[in-house]
């Protein structure tokens, strides 16, 4: 994209917004307009033909109602980055729709997934203290599903579930920064959220026990441990592993975990 032209700026995570040089875009009408635009923004290497699109979107039109219908998302599309910057934003040539290269993108999902890059890389060398940084600024980018209101088309379903797992990913590896730093509520929160959406992660259920435990709530980290075995039964069908049932035991004799 150029160096000095206008910054678009988009929102998949969550609720969808857009801005050029933080001039808001009125949202427009129309998940499939709001998908198609997406795809462009996620697609960029190579850029997406004419064909590829009409076949994508619009697979058991004719070929001229499938072309009306993409020239009708491409005007919607231009009509509503109309009022923030004169430039076109989509263009077409040699046969593909690509955003115009004077403009400067910005996407909060590729800034996620280069963020939780960049902590691992730091965490890796031993830097915890950036790293954390990282995986925090991370976290708060996650706001919802990619796409999460658009839950009728195929082609987001496994960019959605990679970006979900990696926020996991994240959420854990942050919980475990903040364990270490003795900051216990912090990490008690990250599991819960956690937890919420993957109940089976049996080590982070041992970690809620342990801060449960070193906040002194030993009632919480036995109440936890039964949570625990419950997710793991419904879900898995198996009970909790002899780590959890050893930490379980400890807290019980009112020992340092």
């Amino acid at each position: 994209m150029g160096q000095d032209g206008p910054v678009l700026a988009v929102h998949l995570l969550g609720t969808f917004r857009a801005a050029v040089d933080d001039v808001p875009i009125e949202p427009w009408r129309g998940g499939r307009t709001r998908s198609f635009f997406a795809y462009l923004l996620t697609h960029r290497q190579p850029w997406p033909t004419r064909d590829m699109l009409m076949d994508l979107f619009w697979p058991g039109a004719t070929p001229q109602a499938a072309r009306n219908s993409l020239n009708v998302a491409v005007h919607t599309l231009r009509r509503a980055f109309r009022a923030a910057t004169d430039r076109p934003v989509i263009e077409f040539g040699a046969n593909a729709y690509r955003l115009n290269p004077a403009l400067r993108l910005w996407l909060d999902a590729d800034e996620f997934e280069q963020l939780v890059g960049d902590g691992q890389r730091l965490e890796t060398a031993g830097d915890f203290e950036n790293a954390t940084r990282r995986y925090e600024t991370a976290a708060w980018l996650y706001r919802g599903g990619f796409l999460a209101d658009v839950r009728h088309e195929e082609w987001p379903v496994l960019l959605r579930e990679r970006l979900r797992l990696t926020n996991l990913e994240v959420l854990d590896r942050l919980g475990d920064r903040y364990f270490e730093a003795g900051r216990y509520a912090a990490a008690a929160e990250l599991c819960t959220r956690l937890l919420h959406q993957d109940p089976c992660r049996e080590r982070v259920h041992r970690r809620l026990m342990r801060c449960h435990s070193r906040q002194g709530y030993p009632h919480l980290a036995l109440l936890q441990h039964r949570a625990c075995t419950a997710a793991l039964r419904a879900e898995l069908g198996v009970s909790p592993s002899p780590a959890t049932q050893e930490l379980y035991e400890r807290i019980r004799r009112h020992e340092t975990v």
